[in-house]
């Protein structure tokens, strides 16, 4: 297993990282089969190295989509996707103290070296009425540096009112990404980067410049198949306490299906957005029409490949635990807010009960 200051060694496997990583890979490329002419793909969570994931799932191998993406010959495109307000308040993405711009280049640094691949840096939530220096700072040093930079600016109106989102008087400022890719891995810097809005903006932008584009997900947590309670999805929500992510069980994928599915709440608000602008352009026999709920645009395999619950129940119980030590690092450092500390400490004693009532079936 691979070590780093990040990641757990495990005496004993108990996730089989080679059964996923052939599983995501095929359903990868049969998605990639359904659309004719270019695919926005969203990478969930850590792009090159997920460290969370091999945390809470033992022996998950870190690098798995660098792995399953390599196969595919550089014949992909990156968009990388940062947020202005994180990058006006140097948002902390990990336990050590380093400045979000560093950072930045840091990932993207990565990206070029193991991929080969220039990403694309998409700088979202632009404020035009409240620019401040440091996001000049970034992008000036992003740019002296031979990455190209688009600009998509913040609406007022986002998601709730579609026309307007839809309106010439906003899409004129957005930056038109063009690419003569077939496949666009959208990725990020961080949670709530806009990926899926960068991904919405570009089909609706390519649909104006007469290209049929779709979108899918890359995704790994929450695992859609477990339990609310799982855990293993409890630990992702300790892991995006900093933005008050939440999971729940998805509505759209239960009336449809009537299957329970596990999803959070950004992408549940999201899919309303998604299908209301898809509704208004898409053509049929777009395979994007046949998505019923925001589960429908997965590609998420994890749980069929977990060899023992209990002890990635354990795993995640840990995690959870030392995502209370980091935040209380990061509050002492007068950076974050108590309140994700409260919030991990509710999580832990839900999960300690889903572990007792689970022994007490055996």
């Amino acid at each position: 297993m691979i070590n780093s200051s990040e990641t757990i060694v495990f005496n004993k496997q108990w996730f089989d990282w080679k059964k996923y990583i052939s599983l995501q890979k095929e359903k990868i490329f049969e998605r990639i089969s359904k659309f004719s002419w270019k695919l926005y793909l969203e990478i969930g969570w850590k792009f090159l190295f997920d460290a969370h994931a091999s945390r809470v799932l033992p022996w998950f191998f870190p690098d798995s989509k660098k792995i399953i993406f390599s196969d595919l010959k550089k014949d992909f495109d990156i968009f990388f996707c940062t947020n202005a307000d994180d990058i006006n308040s140097n948002r902390q993405i990990t336990n050590e103290d380093i400045d979000y711009i560093d950072y930045t280049l840091k990932i993207l640094k990565d990206i070029e070296w193991n991929l080969w691949i220039k990403p694309k840096v998409v700088i979202n939530k632009i404020d035009i009425k409240n620019t401040e220096v440091k996001l000049d700072l970034f992008r000036n040093k992003i740019l002296s540096l031979w990455y190209q930079v688009f600009n998509r600016y913040k609406i007022d109106w986002y998601p709730n009112d579609v026309n307007r989102v839809l309106s010439d008087y906003w899409f004129w400022k957005d930056d038109y990404i063009k690419t003569d890719k077939k496949l666009i891995l959208v990725t990020w810097m961080a949670s709530s980067s806009w990926k899926m809005s960068t991904c919405l903006w570009q089909i609706y932008l390519d649909y104006l410049n007469w290209i049929d584009s779709w979108y899918a997900k890359y995704e790994t947590f929450p695992v859609w198949n477990i339990d609310l309670n799982h855990p293993v999805n409890l630990a992702y929500e300790a892991a995006t306490a900093d933005i008050w992510d939440y999971n729940m069980y998805d509505k759209f994928h239960k009336k449809s299906y009537w299957i329970d599915s596990v999803n959070y709440n950004r992408d549940i608000e999201a899919f309303v957005i998604l299908k209301s602008i898809l509704d208004k352009f898409i053509l049929e026999w777009n395979y994007m029409s046949t998505y019923k709920s925001p589960t429908d645009m997965w590609i998420s395999n994890a749980w069929f490949c977990i060899i023992d619950d209990e002890i990635c129940s354990v795993a995640s119980l840990e995690e959870i635990k030392r995502r209370i030590i980091w935040y209380k690092e990061l509050v002492d450092r007068w950076e974050w807010k108590i309140n994700w500390v409260e919030k991990c400490k509710d999580l832990e004693k839900k999960c300690l009960k889903y572990i007792e009532d689970k022994s007490n079936w055996k």
